[in-house]
């Protein structure tokens, strides 16, 4: 019916790469685990002088639904119905006894998400100078889309002894794209119990489009998709706004064992989106399906049910992760990393990630490394993931995630939420 963002922490919505299994935390031979902490850098290139970048960054995309079987399929024929002008006076009866809870069921528990992100081709490039330390850039990209119902009663109208029926339901959709320049700096800093401390500090520079928009199911033309009325009104309500984000962090490193703090959006950055409804006569000037959506948005704003001045606050968050490794012939990975705290993203939900994984390297071309991973959101659906991921061929790394909870999509049983993501490492 109806795309979220690679952070130096593990990101809201849905990680990239091998934080998928691993978890937000460093490992020396994966430059992609160099998004997850500042002062990454300066301790993969620790002992080397010069340039060093990667050949194609994780990308990757997934969803998130609600506790809700067949939504899309539903509101599909609710649609179908009201674009009808002959219903019986049962048929009427029959589609409001239906709806009627089926949009509060909705409204409560219905959400669809999707999301999308990657980083630019030989990203990030890095620089090492033992006399000066690691400087270091990245450039993301990323989109997220959260679609929700907004319900209202069925009303039943009578015309010539035939009827139809009437109601302000509507589809709230909220997106968000994000262009980022990153651009970090990194280096050892002091000698702790046998290992060495590296810090960092990254600049980001944000640009947001954010955009939502109220999509009346009853104003819906006949045979018009939900997904042609989103992107009709996208460009009509998005806002771009500019900002700059600030990211530390410090890991420290022995042999076989690193532990990190990553702290991202340390000043709090804020995007605006534009003004939904700013006043009746802006209604007055649309016409067809846009004036229908004015009135409801209208309506649903004065009902505080949603926000018509809306400002996305990228709140601080703070992320704890520890690595470590054991055996020869066979390396062992255990890995952990947690949220301090929740975060909220652009479009209206909050993530606060715990991790725990394992990893498996082998001296093996074709398979060096299997993943394994459990992932929980500690707040928001609070849904529980299982992962894996593979590299093949040496260098090619596939991740795949999906939730412990099941929902029916099109009939079918799948995971309330899943993801993956790919990434081909080779270091030039």
């Amino acid at each position: 019916m109806v795309v979220s963002t690679i952070s130096m922490a593990q990101q809201t919505f849905a990680s990239s790469g091998s934080a998928l299994n691993r978890g937000a935390v460093v490992v020396g031979s994966d430059l992609n685990s160099a998004f997850y902490n500042p002062a990454a850098p300066s301790f993969m290139l620790a002992g080397e002088v010069g340039f060093q970048t990667n050949f194609i960054a994780p990308f990757g995309a997934g969803y998130e639904v609600g506790e809700i079987d067949s939504l899309i399929d539903e509101l599909e024929e609710l649609i179908d119905i009201l674009e009808s002008d002959s219903l019986s006076a049962q048929d009427a009866l029959n589609a409001k006894d239906r709806f009627d809870p089926f949009l509060k069921n909705a409204a409560k528990n219905g959400m669809v998400k999707l999301g999308a992100s990657a980083a630019l081709p030989f990203m990030p490039v890095m620089y090492h100078s033992n006399e000066f330390g690691t400087f270091y850039s990245d450039i993301r990209l990323s989109g997220s889309l959260r679609s929700t119902v907004i319900d209202d009663d069925i009303d039943i109208i009578m015309l010539n002894d035939l009827f139809t029926i009437n109601t302000a339901a509507a589809v709230y959709v909220k997106s968000a794209g994000l262009v980022s320049l990153g651009l970090g700096y990194s280096r050892p800093v002091w000698e702790y119990n046998g290992g060495l401390i590296h810090a960092g500090l990254k600049i980001n520079v944000n640009q947001y489009a954010l955009s939502k928009n109220i999509i009346s199911l009853a104003g819906l033309e006949d045979g018009e998709d939900i997904g042609d009325a989103i992107a009709d009104d996208y460009e009509a309500n998005a806002n771009t706004s500019v900002n700059v984000g600030v990211d530390a962090g410090i890991i420290w490193v022995s042999d076989n064992f690193n532990a990190g703090l990553a702290i991202t959006d340390i000043n709090a950055p804020q995007y605006d989106y534009g003004t939904l409804v700013s006043s009746a006569n802006e209604c007055r000037s649309l016409s067809g399906m846009s004036l229908e959506n004015c009135f409801v948005a209208q309506d649903a704003i004065a009902q505080g049910r949603i926000n018509g001045n809306e400002v996305f606050v990228a709140n601080v968050q703070a992320t704890l992760s520890a690595s470590t490794w054991l055996g020869e012939q066979v390396r062992w990975g255990f890995h952990t990393s947690i949220d301090l705290n929740d975060k909220n993203d652009a479009i209206g939900d909050i993530y606060q990630w715990a991790n725990a994984g394992a990893t498996a390297q082998f001296n093996n071309w074709l398979v060096p490394e299997l993943r394994f991973g459990y992932t929980k959101n500690l707040a928001g659906t609070e849904l529980g993931y299982y992962s894996v991921g593979i590299t093949f061929l040496k260098q090619a790394e596939l991740d795949v995630r999906w939730s412990d909870e099941s929902v029916d999509i099109d009939n079918t049983s799948a995971p309330r939420s899943a993801y993956f993501s790919f990434a081909i490492q080779t270091k030039f």
